[in-house]
């Protein structure tokens, strides 16, 4: 069995002191933002776990962690959850679906989990985080962190910055020679992959037409996909890539669009979000956006420290974790995708 990695090990490969580690982990003030990316480089590279039992336990507390998501049937959302119990150890995740609905939402900012546990994690989509603080006597040895692309500076954050997996996007489909994407976001007010994704598109040259930046309403299965390609076949302008919010979405545009005769990626490429189970598996398989969920998660629970809403830095109260990009099937195929020729979907 392989021996258990310790915050030591975590230290030494970052370079700093185990007392280090602790603070970013906890998010304590004092560490600078290049000492946070090193730490969390090191965790992810080790697969480093937070002792949060023992975290518990010498802080009086009884260990458990409300987990507060929209849905399981987004691909996305479970395999966050699942990588939050994961990292969680022996502390029980308690499982709040939202249904994204912004009641139900507010009344986790307000503190409604304290009846059922010690702390809670956030993740938004039908309120706007910006707009958003818990209550004024939401008591302070009580934790509630985000993981959000944006949110109110009292609150904790753990985030894979929108900007920074349009970049990968947008020098992947350069690579590829694709001009003109379309970009299948959603309708929420928590969400700002959209709007960063479609600017930074244009800002690498890319045309993205207005009527191509389209938001599903359907957003966490493949159906949303499939009305995408309707509503992109009925715009009729020309489309050489898909960019989607999750790899649900993704799913669905490439089994529209190949129902279309559409070829995939030869005509039209399709990029996904999350790099999930469903980006593995989907015929073809699909290039699809890491968001490192378990480092996302690990973040997320090291921000979970005794009162983190004490801390003085804003930055110690933000973890950003870097995306990657996991090229597969829907971009490059085996003979390697190169530039074709724009074309609608067929509106057959």
């Amino acid at each position: 069995m392989a021996a258990r990695v310790t915050m030591s090990d975590v230290a030494a490969r970052a370079g700093v002191s185990a007392k280090t580690v602790s603070n970013v982990l906890h998010g304590a003030p004092g560490a600078s933002p290049e000492t946070r990316r090193r730490v969390m480089e090191a965790v992810t590279q080790l697969d480093y776990r937070l002792n949060t039992s023992a975290s518990a336990l010498r802080s009086g507390r009884r260990g458990s962690i409300t987990l507060a998501i929209p849905t399981l049937q987004q691909p996305l959302y479970a395999a966050l959850a699942q990588e939050v119990m994961k990292a969680a150890g022996g502390v029980a995740v308690i499982l709040e679906l939202t249904r994204g609905e912004p009641d139900r939402e507010q009344e986790i900012l307000d503190g409604t989990w304290a009846r059922q546990s010690d702390a809670a994690i956030l993740v938004p989509r039908g309120l706007d985080p910006t707009a958003q603080s818990p209550t004024d006597d939401t008591p302070s040895e009580r934790a509630l962190v985000l993981i959000a692309d944006d949110g109110p500076p009292a609150l904790p954050r753990a985030a894979c910055p929108a900007s920074a997996q349009a970049e990968l996007i947008a020098a992947h489909l350069r690579e590829l020679s694709r001009h003109h994407p379309a970009v299948v976001g959603i309708s929420s007010d928590a969400d700002r992959w959209t709007a960063a994704c479609t600017e930074q598109l244009r800002r690498a040259g890319l045309t993205v037409d207005d009527e191509l930046v389209l938001r599903a309403d359907s957003p966490d299965g493949l159906l949303g996909g499939v009305e995408a390609v309707a509503r992109l076949a009925h715009a009729g302008a020309p489309v050489d890539a898909v960019v989607c919010h999750n790899d649900a979405l993704a799913a669905g545009v490439t089994s529209a669009l190949r129902r279309r005769g559409v070829r995939v990626p030869d005509d039209v490429a399709v990029i996904g979000r999350g790099d999930t189970e469903t980006a593995i598996f989907s015929t073809p398989t699909l290039t699809s956006v890491s968001l490192d969920l378990p480092a996302l998660a690990s973040a997320a629970l090291g921000l979970l420290g005794p009162d983190p809403t004490r801390a003085d830095d804003d930055a110690a109260r933000v973890i950003e974790i870097a995306p990657a990009l996991s090229v597969r099937d829907s971009t490059v195929n085996s003979a390697g995708a190169g530039r074709s020729a724009a074309a609608a979907p067929s509106g057959n």
